[in-house]
């Protein structure tokens, strides 16, 4: 009787363990369900950085690393069935644990699939699994071992030899059984497999009470008339608009430039004020009215404006009147011409409904972001995870050709504007940049080639034409030259252009024909601010009169 006893009860021990464990794809298949990716934003807008999370009940109380949230001002998850979610309030964190637990906004009152905690012991050589977004691409599986048990500034870490990358933070580590173990914190640079997560657990979790996020963000998600919009600009896109921001003394649109066009060593940006429409204007389509710029963070003429350098992102803010009532649709304009800023046919209603994102602009707006902080390496590192996944994206292609000219490395500059081109053969961009390489490398027919590729696709567009222009100087075909400083000149981008009036003076002069170059150069005096080129232009009317 004992021995048969003994027997059922081995057997229920036995089915009770082996129904415990699950195979790698059961654990798959679950952890994929309850973990998420983490797409933060700035008090910009701009997106700063994305991470992992995953659920620890069915309502979507979440976890993720401090570091991950920290710097934001809202947030959204993405779930396994492609669903975003705001991210709510931040019940409690942990700077120096890296830990933050918050709520999602579930206004369906969805119920969540969620991770539970291990109650085993952690030991060396233990298997383990890590399902999160290393650089965007989510729901990646990695599996290792626990390598090492150890202490340090977070408290009890777990080193594992399972690759974690940028994006992994804040996913959790598993057990051979699927339950949490640590959060993907961390690797240390330099070395192999040197992979870290902070040891975590239900009662430490209970116990967490203090909340270090909110002390130093007491104004995440609490600014209910920030509304995120990120939508670059009609022309190159070189101006994205991040942000509306209604306030009760002003509305603020918060914006950037970068700086990737090789024409342009270092840019000027600038904001006229009391212009009416020629200058920043907000339109109420509904109301047929208009709203104009008061002030802006940038310079307020062209002799005064602010400086952006070439692979630099830099930041800025327009403030208008405040604005009472509720704007639905809306144009956002600085001026009629082709060279002026436009963000058209906005529905602000869709915007404060959640937050707008699309997954790959995002990875590309936060590389932009980076420019602004002079991260180039950053930069580089997420355009090329881009190119690893599509090597003709041409935004990525254009970005590594500027970084690369930038850092003088020439040949690859060249790499990625010839595999622009040749995936994207309308793309101005990159015939436009390949052309000022070349123009850099004194092969001036290569340069004629590309800019004049680029007319033949957008011959509305001034710039080009002044930019063929000079290089027909240095190649001293001056007939040419002025035939192109003559459409630049007849548009309305140049029309009151005193440079534009000056080079075609100089061709002129060149070619003997003095009355004409003297007729410029009045017409360039006539419109010039600058007292350099003032001087400049009274030593050529002499020299022309003599």
């Amino acid at each position: 009787m004992k021995t048969k006893l003994f027997n059922i009860l081995f057997v229920m021990t036995l089915v009770s363990f082996t129904s415990c464990k699950k195979d790698l794809k059961e654990i798959i298949a679950d952890t994929k369900q309850a973990t998420f990716t983490v797409y933060t934003f700035d008090e910009y807008g701009s997106p700063s950085g994305s991470g992992s999370g995953f659920f620890i009940d069915k309502d979507g109380t979440a976890i993720s690393n401090f570091h991950v949230l920290d710097g934001s001002t809202k947030a959204v998850i993405k779930t396994e069935d492609g669903i975003e979610y705001e991210i709510d309030q931040v019940l409690a964190s942990d700077e120096k644990w890296d830990i933050a637990k918050f709520t999602v906004k579930n206004i369906a009152n969805k119920e969540f699939p969620f991770l539970t905690f291990a109650n085993k012991v952690v030991e060396q050589g233990d298997k383990v699994y890590n399902i999160s977004a290393p650089l965007g691409l989510e729901h990646s599986v990695s599996e290792g071992i626990v390598s090492s048990l150890r202490s340090d500034s977070h408290g009890k870490v777990i080193q594992i030899t399972a690759p974690i990358s940028p994006g992994s933070s804040g996913s959790a580590i598993l057990d051979e059984r699927g339950e949490v173990i640590a959060v993907a914190t961390f690797q240390k640079q330099g070395g192999q497999n040197l992979n870290f997560g902070v040891s975590i657990d239900s009662d430490r979790l209970t116990l967490l009470s203090q909340n270090d996020f909110i002390k130093k963000h007491p104004d995440f998600n609490k600014k209910d008339n920030f509304i995120i919009l990120n939508i670059p600009d009609e022309g190159d896109g070189e101006v994205t608009l991040h942000a509306l921001e209604f306030k009760s003394d002003a509305t603020i649109a918060y914006l950037s430039y970068t700086n990737l066009d090789m024409a342009y060593e270092s840019l000027v940006i600038w904001c006229e004020l009391n212009m009416g429409d020629e200058s920043f204007t907000i339109y109420d389509k509904d109301r047929n009215k208009k709203y104009h710029v008061v002030s802006s963070t940038i310079g307020v003429d062209k002799e005064n404006g602010t400086d952006v350098a070439l692979a630099s992102n830099y930041r800025f803010k327009v403030y208008f009147p405040a604005i009472k009532e509720q704007l639905n649709n809306i144009d956002i304009m600085t001026g009629p011409t082709t060279r002026d800023w436009h963000f058209r046919n906005i529905n602000l209603n869709q915007y404060r409904e959640k937050i707008a994102y699309d997954s790959e602009k995002y990875i590309k707006e936060y590389a932009y972001s980076t420019m602004h902080k002079g991260d180039l390496a950053e930069a580089a590192s997420v355009f090329n995870s881009i190119l690893e996944e599509n090597p003709e994206d041409v935004q990525a292609l254009n970005a590594m050709g500027i970084i690369s000219y930038v850092i003088d490395n020439n040949m690859d500059a060249l790499h990625y504007f010839t595999k622009a081109i040749e995936t994207h053969p309308n793309n101005t961009l990159g015939l436009h940049n390949r052309s000022y390489l070349y123009k850099y490398q004194k092969e001036y027919k290569k340069a004629i080639e590309d800019i004049s590729k680029v007319i033949s696709i957008d011959s509305a567009q001034p710039d080009n034409y002044y930019f063929r222009a000079m290089i027909y100087v240095e190649l001293e075909k001056f007939e040419e030259a002025i035939t192109d400083f003559t459409k630049a000149l007849d548009s309305e981008d140049f029309k009151e252009e005193s440079l534009m009036y000056f080079y075609r003076a100089l061709c002129y002069a060149q070619l003997g024909k003095a009355q004409k170059a003297i007729n410029d150069v009045q017409t360039a005096y006539n419109y010039n601010s600058d007292p350099e080129m003032e001087q400049t232009l009274q030593e050529l009317w002499a020299k022309l009169h003599q």
